[in-house]
């Protein structure tokens, strides 16, 4: 029998925010003239973005990194990095209704990330507030897949892995959590998650 959730634990990108027009990166893609799929590697499946994710360097670094890559002077690499997530939305929908999961369940945060990303989702969103406890895997040397990243975010919440629904968009992410016992979603798009969501987690009584 599946034992009562106490805990959902959510990825942030592909879930809470989502970039819905990719003009501005066919845009970019153009001026460098390079496809916008080879852009989208430089900024994220590169092995040094990954080790950015582990926090192995600074964000400096890693928009120093990125510029040598498309060709472009260092000086631009901020310019570039704003441009490049400047049509990254807030997902208002996913963010109200699990604001309705808020009083009845514990709520984590659990996302691979830049180095200053904190920061940056700060600036311009509200969302973080959610959650109870978030961490970001450029703060802590650990990202998704690793064991130790789920039990970190477990220990703070202080669930078991069996109480415990985990949301992710990318399926090596959901086989890890699904490795410990949490119960999972891969999520897809919002409007296949959220009856799963409120199958899952009863709001009433």
């Amino acid at each position: 029998m599946t034992q009562a959730i106490k805990a959902v634990i959510f990825d942030m990108g592909g879930v809470f925010i989502n970039t819905f027009d990719h003009s501005a990166r066919q845009i970019m893609a153009q001026r460098y003239g390079i496809s916008i799929e080879e852009l989208e590697r430089i900024v994220f499946h590169n092995p040094l973005s990954i080790d950015a994710e582990k926090g192995l360097f600074s964000k400096e670094k890693l928009l120093e990194m990125m510029a040598q890559q498309v060709g472009i002077p260092v000086e631009e690499a901020t310019a570039f990095y704003e441009e490049f997530f400047s049509n990254d939305e807030e997902d208002a929908e996913l963010v109200a209704f699990v604001r309705t999961l808020k009083p009845h369940y514990k709520l984590g945060l659990l996302s691979n990330a830049f180095p200053g990303t904190r920061e940056w989702m700060q600036e311009r969103h509200t969302f973080l507030d959610l959650f109870e406890v978030s961490f970001f895997s450029a703060e802590v040397g650990m990202r998704k897949p690793e064991e130790g990243f789920y039990r970190l975010i477990l220990d703070a919440l202080q669930v078991e892995p069996e109480e415990t629904l985990f949301v992710d968009d990318f399926s090596q992410n959901i086989a890890g959590a699904q490795e410990l016992g949490m119960q999972t979603i891969w999520y897809t798009d919002r409007e296949k998650a959220i009856p799963l969501l409120k199958e899952l987690l009863p709001v009433s009584g």
